[in-house]
């Protein structure tokens, strides 16, 4: 995989956030009974793998927008259309966007029935304006500036023309940088919560400012406490439907990868997983509620053979490799 740059978190004492998410919705929970959705789907059993996604939203006040995208095009598949326009309907109310919902080849169907889709067309922008009216737009702008001064900063490691140059610029220049940016996202968890989708609408932003600083070097990892403090926020947040697992797995794993210098195999998507590596990987991922290696490798089947898409921002529509 290309090397990321990836973030930052100071070094100070913080309170007990276990206790800032007094949700009673258990999102753990909510993430466990997605992968039985997806085993079942891996499973061929798309009917029962609906029914499960159905219990789901019923059960819970915020969906992620995945889930509803997923069901969506369960629900088409079935043949069921008029439960596939209601999903896709709510899915717009959850903040997903004309273009993406264009550029599903399995709902292009669905758009030709001339009837059905000049009403959500007529309707997208009362249903889109509900996604608008749930997210924190000031925050949401803020996090996004922050995003982008993070990366830009990173990316100036590029006119350091040695590995060495380099490696000294991450430390002495970016990261003290990404730092303050990291205290202020301490602040905001403690003041409004973990500023993911469903604060912000958006998991990427943050995942980079985060992540930046576990990629810095082993050295630098094994000296710097600040992830250490992290993580059980991070955790936290899942628990209370802030944080997908799987922009947490992605941070997890650039630690644990560029900590122990890629010896010590986790979620695979930084480095290749080995046989010995697999077990332990999967019960990484069925702590935070992600699916198993496995699983993922059968759902890039069912894409090929149904033209269902997954949603895999992590590793499209390829599969891991198990070395």
């Amino acid at each position: 995989m290309k090397r990321l740059i990836l973030p930052t978190l100071l070094l100070i004492f913080l309170p007990p956030y276990a206790t800032y998410a007094n949700n009673q919705e258990d999102y753990l929970a909510y993430h466990t009974r997605v992968v039985q959705a997806e085993e079942l789907i891996a499973e061929k059993s798309f009917k029962s793998a609906l029914e499960v996604y159905e219990q789901i939203f019923s059960a819970y006040s915020f969906v992620f927008l995945r889930d509803y995208k997923v069901a969506t095009q369960l629900a088409w598949h079935l043949g069921d259309e008029a439960k596939a326009i209601e999903l896709l309907k709510s899915g717009i109310a959850s903040g997903w966007k004309m273009k993406d919902i264009k550029q599903n080849k399995l709902l292009k169907s669905l758009r030709e029935n001339k009837t059905e889709w000049k009403q959500i067309k007529r309707q997208y922008d009362s249903l889109y304006a509900i996604y608008n009216h749930r997210i924190n737009s000031d925050l949401r702008w803020e996090v996004r500036k922050m995003s982008w001064k993070d990366q830009s900063k990173a990316l100036l490691a590029i006119f350091r023309f040695s590995e060495k140059a380099q490696q000294k610029y991450y430390e002495k220049k970016f990261a003290p940088k990404n730092e303050l940016r990291q205290k202020r996202l301490l602040e905001i968890i403690e003041s409004d919560g973990y500023p993911g989708e469903k604060l912000i609408g958006n998991e990427f932003w943050i995942w980079g400012i985060v992540a930046r600083r576990n990629q810095i070097s082993q050295e630098f990892c094994k000296k710097d406490t600040m992830y250490q403090h992290l993580k059980p926020i991070l955790l936290s947040a899942i628990g209370s439907g802030e944080l997908s697992p799987f922009f947490f797995a992605l941070v997890d794993d650039w630690f644990i990868s560029v900590e122990s210098n890629r010896e010590t195999g986790s979620y695979g998507y930084v480095a290749d997983l080995s046989e010995h590596d697999l077990t332990r990987s999967n019960q990484l991922r069925k702590e935070i509620g992600l699916r198993t290696v496995e699983t993922h490798n059968l759902l890039i089947d069912i894409q090929e053979q149904t033209g269902m898409w997954f949603y895999f921002w992590d590793k499209g529509d390829s599969k891991f490799e198990i070395n």
